[in-house]
């Protein structure tokens, strides 16, 4: 069967390679335009659509409806996999392909619908999560599915470990669906149970040192890398990576205060206090908690903000 992917996410990869290495073959992915970035304002290609040139796969970038339907009828794929790809597809492009489109979605859908589902189950502290492998209609994440898998979420999971986990895992069923894609049946989604995963907002990674050590730790394991969590200090914004609960002795006692250890930077919240390992000060580059902390003169009145 000739397939194409269409996505704008390095999450596809492993369902992308796992047709390559099958009997099926993938005429294209389809991904978003190139877009202009950084301070020079260059105009470069995704991470998703450099990787798949890398490897000599046929790339389309639809600007609008109308060019992707141009690419549909020149590529004649007979199934279209969508992965994390970000865009709504028009209802009258549904039924083009022969088996139509399914979408990786990686939640137990109908829960969390939209773009940030591992995102939300992190930050909400899910204890277990899973895809849902669905073939796409008119709505958001609204589809009949295939196949439903689930999945525990290990307390040391952050979005880019779990997104690992569930894009393996789905690829695989995502092969096996192709065995047998005209000859199953969907199941219809519950009624009950619809949430939704919004798209991530930069603000929400700024810590909030008034709340408990687990909502902030969640937050952490959500949102460190990407798209990123920080603090203020002096007015100054700074980075934060590798977020712990500690029990070093400390004399902390105002929220949001801060000591330096040996083992970085100690800072106080509402329950607790974590310890900071790495952080990137504003316009400088990725330093240990501790070097920070020396540059920066700490007193006893010193707070992040």
């Amino acid at each position: 069967m000739q397939l194409s992917i269409a996505s704008s996410s390095l999450v596809s990869i492993p369902v992308i390679e796992a047709i390559m290495a099958s009997e099926h073959t993938i005429g294209s992915i389809i991904t978003n335009p190139d877009k202009e970035t950084g301070r020079g304002q260059k105009v470069v290609p995704n991470e998703l659509a450099a990787w798949a040139e890398s490897k000599g796969l046929n790339v389309a970038k639809p600007a609008d409806t109308s060019e992707l339907n141009r690419h549909l009828l020149d590529a004649q794929p007979q199934l279209i996999v969508t992965v994390a790809y970000g865009r709504l597809i028009p209802v009258e492009l549904l039924h083009g392909p022969r088996f139509g489109w399914i979408n990786l979605h990686f939640s137990l859908l109908p829960a969390y619908r939209g773009a940030a589902p591992v995102q939300w189950a992190l930050l909400n502290g899910d204890s277990r999560t899973g895809f849902t492998i669905f073939k796409l209609d008119k709505g958001m994440d609204t589809g009949p599915y295939y196949i439903q898998e689930e999945l525990d979420i290990s307390p040391t999971d952050t979005t880019q470990t779990l997104l690992k986990k569930l894009g393996e895992r789905g690829a695989l069923s995502i092969i096996e669906l192709l065995s047998v894609i005209g000859k199953t049946r969907t199941t219809p989604q519950p009624t009950a149970g619809i949430s939704l995963a919004p798209k991530i907002s930069k603000e929400m990674g700024h810590i909030d040192w008034s709340k408990s050590a687990d909502e902030i730790l969640r937050t952490s394991r959500a949102l460190q890398e990407r798209p990123g969590i920080y603090t203020y200090h002096q007015g100054n914004k700074i980075s934060l990576f590798g977020l712990s609960e500690s029990l070093l002795p400390n004399s902390l006692s105002a929220i949001g205060s801060i000591e330096s250890c040996a083992q970085g930077l100690l800072v106080r919240c509402s329950d607790s206090v974590l310890l900071i390992d790495e952080v990137i000060p504003a316009g400088k580059k990725r330093m240990s908690a501790a070097d920070f902390a020396r540059g920066a003169h700490l007193t006893s009145e010193s707070a992040f903000e």
